[in-house]
């Protein structure tokens, strides 16, 4: 049985590559991944702090660290315009948020935008209806490009590189393509490939133990 890293991945990873084999969440994100048993949050070591960001949310809302202070969540880096991994990151979130819903699992979303040019609170609230986020637990960030960069380089340990270009090759953007775990003290606790479903399932677990 796959089971999530508990390592950092390295940013020289092509973990942003993009990935044709789909499988269902189904059996990964079914009701028996909850039982707990003996294990706890202690079993899941802290890999760093995300460090501090100011962002803007796709109702023009502020948002930063401690806007999640308290909070479980899972992270994950986007963008709109993405013609390859995106999409799939997107829907597989939506796939956790509804299974995490489902089971009481209290757990917050939240996509940081590496193209903030393009992806203004606008075209974030219109992604994020396209794609029937439920925002009562998800938000998508925006902002300063250099801030998305540092916390995505120096906090979340995941690379990010290139600039938006229309016709290039992945769009002239290249960036990590896991889900992150991240405590209410804003420690990393685990990191998740979405091209695997049994992963995404080990996420929900650990999500139960941290809550």
């Amino acid at each position: 049985m796959l089971r999530a890293s508990r390592r950092r991945p390295s940013v020289s990873s092509p973990s942003f590559a993009p990935l044709s084999r789909r499988r269902l969440l189904a059996c990964a994100l079914s009701a028996p991944a909850f039982a707990l048993g003996c294990k706890r949050a202690a079993d899941l070591p802290a890999l760093g702090s995300v460090g501090s960001f100011a962002l803007t949310d796709q109702a023009g809302r502020s948002v930063s660290e401690g806007t999640l202070r308290g909070q479980v969540w899972a992270a994950a880096f986007f963008f709109t315009r993405c013609p390859t991994v995106c999409p799939r990151i997107t829907r597989k979130m939506r796939e956790v948020q509804q299974a995490a819903a489902k089971d009481s699992v209290k757990l917050q979303f939240v996509s940081f935008s590496v193209d903030p040019e393009n992806d203004t609170p606008p075209v974030l609230a219109a992604y994020a209806k396209q794609y029937q986020a439920d925002l009562t637990s998800w938000r998508f960030l925006t902002g300063d490009l250099e801030v998305v960069r540092k916390t995505s380089e120096q906090g979340f340990k995941l690379a990010l590189d290139g600039k938006a270009t229309p016709g290039a090759e992945h769009f002239g953007l290249f960036h990590g393509s896991h889900l992150v775990l991240v405590d209410g003290q804003g420690q990393i606790r685990g990191y998740y490939r979405t091209s695997e479903d049994e992963q995404l399932g080990q996420l929900l677990k650990d999500a139960a133990r941290l809550a």
